[in-house]
This record gives structure tokens, C-alpha cells and sequence, in this order.
């Protein structure tokens, strides 16, 4: 049973003021830290926006979006981080500045999450929208980084509004998006460098599977890749090296799903014709392998970095997490309605499926609970 829009909205609705009430819960219980503290005196306490805008600040991302945003909530609080903090460049406690610097990750990350559920409810069904929820929530970089004052929750928004965006279009022929596709390629290019991975990849499968013009496709390619390879040649002052390639990796993509995956490609893509008109969401898995292989491409170039200013971190690979999410969710949808026929195969399907979810959950609550990340209580 899947709902209109009407009431996939209201109830998405009530989902993202719980997960922002929640989110709230959070920063109260998470220190800031050194990013968050370097990148609010360095670029938000002391420049304006106008140098915000000249890229005169000292941070290591040089994309303003985040950072006007932060700067344009700061006002509306005339907030200020205490001068205290200035050179305690650690962890800090702090709970004013811990929610008021986290109100737009919280924000970020909790419509996100509501977008998720809003896409499977409208679409599939509510069952499929809770599983879809769940399989978000036990992404272990959806905890890392729900309530970090750093652009991650931002980009995180912006790829799931793009993947969901290029769901639709792929799915519904006949739409186009080209203008949302255009608002948002430029915001991710405003908002990372790294966005010009993401933004070729989507321009490219909207080529071979939306029958876009040369002249569309250009539209919603061109002036985003400008944008982001200009920032991308600010922003690249310092060299990163890959230090731990594969957990870096399988913080963003979680590994258990990979089998899954390798299945669900035999069974479209391998078996024969007569089993392949059961796939429906089959389009979705180019999608994530090419996401997934910028991922390998990134991690595997700074493999060989000399003389590196800092280690890689699996953060710079958080926009593969909602990918990782939505192929997950789409071909748990498709195996449960291949096996629907059989009751006793369709009832292991299920398990194994929730099983991961629920092993995952598990290993995820002890990740955070090891990390102590929000065990600080206000």
C-alpha cells in the first residue's frame, strides 16, 4: 500500500520533527571538536560575507555554501563563538554553541532522512519506507556526522536529493527535472569540489537511460563542472594520502550489502531473458557502481601521495552513503517480489535481509558507544 502525496508528505513530515527533535538531543550530548572550532573562528566568527565569498579564509574547503549558511545562522542568534575557545583548538564543551552551530546539519541530515521515507512511501509502500528509514539509520556516517557543524550533513542532503531526483526521472520517461537537476548541480558545486564526480556521473546516466538533448544535458553539466573544478583548484593546497583504503571505503558503503548486490546483478543482468522482466528497480545498480568506482578512483590516487599534509578520511566519501542506501532499499523491494511466489524462499529472503539491517544496527550502536560520542550528557 503506498500513499499520495499528501499524505506521504504529512507523515514525512512528523518523521523529520522526530529525527530533528532528536537531532537536537544529540548535539547536546556531542563535544564540539577541532574542525568545528577551527572552521567558526577561521571563516565564520571573523570574515564576512563578503570574504567568505573571496575564499580569503584559511579552511581547507573553500566552497562558500556551507559556510554563509553557518554565518547567516550565527546572525539570526547573534552568536559568537567565546573568545575561551580560541586556542583550544580540542574538544570543548559548550551546550549553546553545541546546538546553535549543529541547527543546520540537524536540519540537513533529518530532511534527508524524511526524504527517504517520503520517496518509498509515495512510491512502494509505507512497509517499504520504515525498511528504507531503518536502512539509513543503521549507516554508521549517518551517526558520525548528523550533528557536524562541517559541510558533510549539507552534501550528504544534496546527493540524496540528486539520487532521488535521478530515480524519478528514470523511472517516469517523460520527466525531465532539467531546472532541479540545474539548482541542484550548482548548490554541490557550491557546496564541495568533490561534487564533479557525482554531477558527471547522474549527467551521464541521464544521457543513456532520460534521452536528454545535447543541449539539456550541457545545460545541467557545464556551468556546475566550472563552478566546481574553480574551487576544486582553490581548495587543493594541501595533499591527502590514503593511509587505510578499505575501511575508509566501508565506513561509506557498508560491506555485508556487496553479496547482495553481486546477486541482485546476476539476476538481472546474467539469468536468462524470462527472469530478467521481474527486475524493476534494476536501473538504479549503474547508478551506484559508478558512484562506487569514483570512490575507488579517489581513494586509489592518493594511494601514492609523497610528502601528504593529511591522511584521507572516510567523510570524504559520505556522498556514496545515500547511494548506498537507496540500492540497498530498492533491491530489498525487488527480492522480496521475486520470491513473493514461493512463501517459504520469500520468508528467508526476509530474514536474511533483516538481518543485515539488524546486524548492521548492532555494529553501529557499538561503533558509536566505543567512540563515546554522544555518551557526554548535558
Amino acid at each position: 500500500m503506498r500513499f499520495d502525496h499528501l499524505k506521504s508528505l504529512y507523515l514525512s513530515g512528523g518523521i523529520f520533527f522526530i529525527l530533528l527533535a532528536s537531532g537536537f538531543s544529540l548535539s547536546e550530548r556531542k563535544l564540539l571538536w577541532n574542525d568545528e572550532l577551527y572552521s567558526q573562528q577561521t571563516a565564520i566568527d571573523v570574515d564576512s560575507y563578503a570574504g567568505i565569498l573571496s575564499l580569503k579564509f584559511p579552511d581547507g574547503n573553500k566552497n562558500p555554501l556551507f559556510y554563509i549558511i553557518q554565518k547567516s545562522v550565527c546572525d539570526v542568534f547573534s552568536f559568537h563563538l567565546p573568545s575561551v575557545y580560541s586556542k583550544e583548538l580540542n574538544r570543548v564543551r559548550d551546550i549553546p554553541s553545541q546546538i546553535i552551530l549543529r541547527i543546520p546539519s540537524n536540519f540537513y541530515m533529518s530532511l534527508a532522512l524524511a526524504l527517504f521515507f517520503y520517496f518509498f512511501s509515495r512510491f512502494y509502500s509505507i512497509y517499504a519506507a520504515f525498511y528504507a528509514l531503518s536502512v539509513a539509520l543503521v549507516s554508521p556516517m549517518v551517526w558520525m556526522y548528523w550533528v557536524e557543524a562541517r559541510p558533510y550533513p549539507l552534501w550528504f542532503l544534496l546527493t540524496t536529493i540528486q539520487l532521488l531526483l535521478l530515480l524519478i526521472v528514470m523511472s517516469s520517461p517523460g520527466t525531465k527535472r532539467i531546472k532541479s537537476f540545474l539548482l541542484v548541480h550548482t548548490v554541490l558545486a557550491l557546496t564541495t569540489p568533490a561534487s564533479i564526480f557525482q554531477i558527471s556521473i547522474v549527467t551521464l546516466m541521464l544521457w543513456w537511460k532520460a534521452r536528454y538533448s545535447i543541449k539539456q544535458l550541457g545545460l545541467i553539466w557545464i556551468l556546475p563542472m566550472g563552478i566546481g573544478l574553480l574551487y576544486y583548484f582553490f581548495d587543493h593546497t594541501q595533499t591527502i594520502k590514503t593511509y587505510m583504503f578499505t575501511s575508509n571505503l566501508f565506513d561509506a558503503v557498508m560491506p555485508e550489502r556487496m553479496f547482495v548486490y553481486v546477486i541482485y546483478a546476476l539476476i538481472a543482468w546474467v539469468l536468462p531473458e524470462k527472469y530478467k522482466k521481474l527486475s524493476w528497480n534494476v536501473f538504479f545498480l549503474p547508478v551506484f557502481l559508478l558512484f562506487l568506482a569514483s570512490g575507488c578512483f579517489v581513494l586509489f590516487v592518493d594511494l601514492f601521495t609523497l610528502n601528504s599534509g593529511q591522511g584521507f578520511f572516510s567523510r570524504y566519501l559520505i556522498y556514496l552513503t545515500p547511494a548506498d542506501i537507496l540500492l540497498f532499499s530498492l533491491a530489498s523491494i525487488d527480492f522480496r517480489r521475486w520470491s513473493r511466489p514461493n512463501p517459504w524462499i520469500c520468508m528467508n529472503v526476509s530474514i536474511l535481509l533483516g538481518g543485515l539491517v539488524i546486524v548492521r544496527g548492532l555494529m553501529t550502536y557499538r561503533e558509536i558507544l566505543a567512540s563515546a560520542l554522544y555518551l557526554h550528557s548535558p
